[in-house]
């Protein structure tokens, strides 16, 4: 008696050996998106420590340029914690807060567009006395943590702290426009 595998037995064991790993692959994926979601989380909590010692150092948060992009935005907020620069107000003395603030993990330090994604620093135009602020993300994957964070809009009512937009947003303040 011959002893081997069929061509159709070796065929099942392929696809067999497929199957299995397309389910570990996106199980892999979805894994790497709730890491994604976690450092995003992580990385606001370190950045609104960063804009407490701000606001105990200069008495107000950080009024920092308007840009036509967010990113352009995030990265003028990035440079006025980073080297006092940008901030809306005079920062003698200042002391780096973070020695680089975090870039969302899908964001193209590259290019200046809002096509990729990005963290957002807003407060509405009525605010702008240093007294609120918001920092926003859209999170990949539902999350635990949208129950308790702010909802509404973090700019000029666009309602993107939703949690229906898995729309992560922290900050200090009231204003008109949230």
């Amino acid at each position: 008696m011959k002893r081997g595998f069929t061509l159709i037995e070796l065929l099942i064991v392929i696809a067999i050996i497929g199957v299995l790993s397309s389910i570990v692959l996106a199980s892999l994926n979805n894994a790497r998106s709730r890491a994604r979601d976690t450092k995003r989380i992580m990385e606001f909590k370190q950045i609104q420590t960063a804009l407490e010692l701000f606001y105990n150092q200069y008495g107000q948060y950080p009024v920092t340029a308007g840009a036509p992009t967010w990113d352009e935005h995030w990265r003028f907020f990035s440079t006025c914690l980073e080297t006092g620069v940008g901030c809306g107000i005079a920062t003698p003395g200042f002391q780096p807060l973070m020695s680089k603030v975090p870039q969302d993990p899908h964001d193209d330090p590259a290019t200046l567009s809002d096509s990729d994604p990005t963290y957002y620093y807003a407060w509405p135009a009525g605010c702008s006395d240093g007294r609120s602020y918001r920092l926003a993300v859209y999170l990949e994957n539902n999350n635990f943590i949208l129950q308790s964070d702010l909802d509404g809009s973090y700019y000029s009512n666009n309602n993107g702290c939703e949690d229906s937009n898995k729309g992560y947003c922290v900050g200090i303040g009231v204003c008109g426009g949230w």
